[in-house]
């Protein structure tokens, strides 16, 4: 079941409308039961991988649990890790294992091949998988004690608002709410509505749209030149942003109408000031996960910050898919980051020393410019197909960029709908950037204040009629075929 569909619409008000007339004892019946439900209506079978992993966890974690000391607890501790990550290796990253092989085999002129699997990915496995794994590594390390009740541990991996994309959960964090002893909060499910709605609003207004013009020149590397790389570039940073923190904002919103507070997975990163910030807000579960159990680890046993960063960026990337566009995304970001951070104050200086010292928002508005179009710049290797796609894309982005703009301003035979407009209408176009720009003006407000905040400071009949359009925006435009979540291949 995916956020954007009617199936969804309906079934979350009678979920929590259910929750609330439910003794408290029953709720976490009722979520966990809604959970199993929300997963299975995309593929039933592959509810028993999800399953499989709460035994083992459970398992290990009550064992774990009983036993002093570290030592004592490692063997449970590895078992469960395997487990995890046989399942994620063997659904995710086996075909890829054994086409890379096979690839080697075939430039070394041997004739065995590896038999590839394809094996359907899994909706949400890295997601559900490193939340389990973090449950386990907590428990081993003394963070966190055991769940004893296993229904309730059955609810912290599934819980259906943030299973098949996160935020990815701690434990901690999750387990106090899961009593389910909250009561009715007309403020809670405002503030939960308004989210679900934003979401909405950025995955099918923005997101949707954008993926139509990203992919006009992402799917045609060889057509594509100059200025129309350049802007699909940008529309497609600014598309996954609306993509996977609309999703965000919708598991959080729909999390808030149950009761329950998730933590936020973005904190405006378009807007960030440097590289290392952009990193430090967005995806912030994920990369708080390879700080916890990948970063302080190696750092604490002396390895030098830089190899860890790169490691850290590498897996990170490596995280996000099976293909080599994804390695080599993460190993370009990495190092991104540790030049930001190794010329930090160089850069300071430099822009002191060019008089932006007493302009801090002219100041962030060239950071923030320059962290989006590095992002960018890397996001070529996210987006393409293949590795020759990107590197035929980031070739042709420095071809005949200037015809192509003296083109695109005579516009002779319409060669603008290919270089600027990117297969898109005029006006279509126009509508996409008004949106665009509304949300970024919007988010501009976000800076120093929440979304309840903001939206509350509003005249009640202001705030209403800024509902409607929303609304009203969000079902003009899905008028086109329904396009998955991004971060539902991961």
């Amino acid at each position: 079941m995916i956020f954007n569909s009617f199936h969804y619409l309906f079934f979350l008000p009678v979920v929590t409308l259910i929750s609330y007339l439910l003794p408290v004892r029953f709720r976490w019946m009722l979520i966990l039961v809604s959970s199993l439900y929300f997963y299975m209506v995309w593929e039933p079978i592959y509810i028993l991988l999800i399953v499989f992993s709460i035994v083992v966890d459970y398992y290990c974690g009550i064992k774990m649990g009983n036993l002093p000391t570290k030592k004592e607890r490692k063997p449970y501790m590895v078992f469960s890790m395997f487990c995890n990550l046989a399942n994620l290796a063997t659904f995710k990253y086996f075909d890829f294992f054994a086409s890379s092989m096979n690839d080697l085999f075939r430039v070394m002129h041997m004739d065995y091949m590896i038999p590839m699997a394809h094996l359907i990915l899994p909706l949400g496995i890295s997601f559900y998988t490193f939340q389990a794994m973090s449950y386990t590594l907590d428990v081993y390390k003394g963070k966190a004690e055991p769940v004893r009740n296993f229904g309730i541990f059955s609810v912290f991996v599934t819980f259906f608002p943030q299973l098949v994309a996160g935020p990815i959960e701690r434990v901690k964090h999750m387990l106090p709410q899961y009593h389910f002893n909250y009561r009715f909060d007309w403020d809670k499910m405002t503030s939960g509505c308004r989210l679900i709605l934003l979401g909405l609003f950025k995955k099918i207004v923005i997101a949707d749209q954008l993926s139509f013009m990203v992919s006009h020149v992402f799917n045609n590397p060889a057509d594509a030149h100059g200025p129309a790389i350049y802007l699909a570039s940008l529309l497609f940073v600014q598309q996954v942003y609306c993509d996977f923190s609309g999703y965000s904002d919708i598991a959080r919103g729909s999390a808030r109408l149950l009761g329950i507070d998730l933590m936020e997975n973005f904190k405006l990163p378009l807007f960030a000031k440097s590289y290392t910030a952009f990193w430090g807000q967005w995806h912030i579960s994920l990369m708080n996960w390879f700080r916890d159990y990948i970063m302080f680890p190696l750092v604490k046993a002396g390895w030098k910050w830089p190899f860890v960063f790169l490691l850290v960026f590498f897996i990170s990337g490596f995280w996000h898919g099976a293909n080599w566009t994804f390695v080599v995304w993460g190993l370009y970001n990495g190092i991104m980051v540790i030049y930001t951070k190794s010329t930090l104050k160089f850069r300071s200086a430099f822009l002191d020393k060019i008089g932006l010292k007493n302009y801090s928002g002219l100041r962030h508005v060239i950071q923030s410019i320059c962290v989006v179009h590095i992002f960018a710049f890397g996001a070529v290797f996210f987006r393409s197909n293949t590795i020759q796609d990107s590197f035929i894309l980031i070739s042709n982005l420095f071809t005949d960029f200037a015809p192509a703009v003296k083109q695109i301003i005579a516009n002779e035979n319409n060669v603008r709908q290919e270089l600027l407009y990117l297969g898109k209408d005029a006006v279509s176009f126009y509508i996409i950037m008004m949106f665009v720009f509304l949300l970024e003006l919007f988010q501009f407000n976000l800076l120093h204040r929440s979304v309840d905040e903001f939206v509350n400071r509003f005249h009640p009949v202001m705030r209403y009629l800024l509902y409607a359009g929303v609304v009203i925006s969000i079902i003009l435009m899905s008028n086109i075929p329904e396009v998955p979540f991004i971060y539902f291949q991961f």
